[in-house]
């Protein structure tokens, strides 16, 4: 959990509206929506979507590892495939049992991620939620450093999400 020295939703929301991180996994086109390390900075989670947004533009969760030298691997990317990337992404903002979240979720496979930021007070939460649709177990790849994340700018672009625990939500 990150501590936040403000504990209101418009502060929390304007701290991690101005958050700056230097986007790793994004290529040249794309700008990164989502983006924090993870695991002590050995680790990158990422959204990277055109900007501006549009309707045929494109969407892609990027997983990898840092080498001591800051060089990039790409462990995990999805979809593959530019064309319809958008259509197969989810997004919601909520708050349930008194907690803020704004989510962008996609399966693959038999796995479902939720790319993720929970606000509860003075502390937020961030990360990748991985979960196996066969066995219902869920691992965290928690954010290690404080993440940035634009989900508005996906307002309207993304499907809402029928599988949030407060039920179907959209970007709001």
């Amino acid at each position: 959990m990150i501590a936040l020295a403000r504990g209101t939703l418009a502060g929390v929301l304007l701290f991690l509206a101005g958050f700056a991180f230097d986007a790793r996994a994004c290529d040249g086109d794309t700008s990164a929506v989502f983006a924090c390390e993870a695991a002590n900075g050995r680790k990158v989670i990422e959204l990277c979507g055109t900007s501006p947004m549009t309707k045929d533009g494109t969407l892609f969760y990027r997983f990898g590892s840092i080498d001591g030298n800051g060089e990039r691997k790409i462990e995990l990317e999805y979809p593959k495939v530019d064309e319809g990337s958008v259509g197969r992404f989810f997004g919601a903002t909520y708050t349930y049992q008194g907690v803020y979240t704004q989510s962008v979720r996609f399966v693959s496979g038999p796995y479902s991620y939720i790319v993720f930021t929970r606000a509860a007070g003075k502390t937020v939460d961030a990360g990748v939620d991985v979960k196996d649709r066969r066995s219902g177990k869920t691992t965290t790849i928690a954010c290690s450093e404080r993440p940035r994340f634009y989900i508005f700018d996906l307002k309207g672009f993304l499907a809402c999400d029928p599988e949030t625990p407060a039920g179907k939500r959209c970007i709001e």
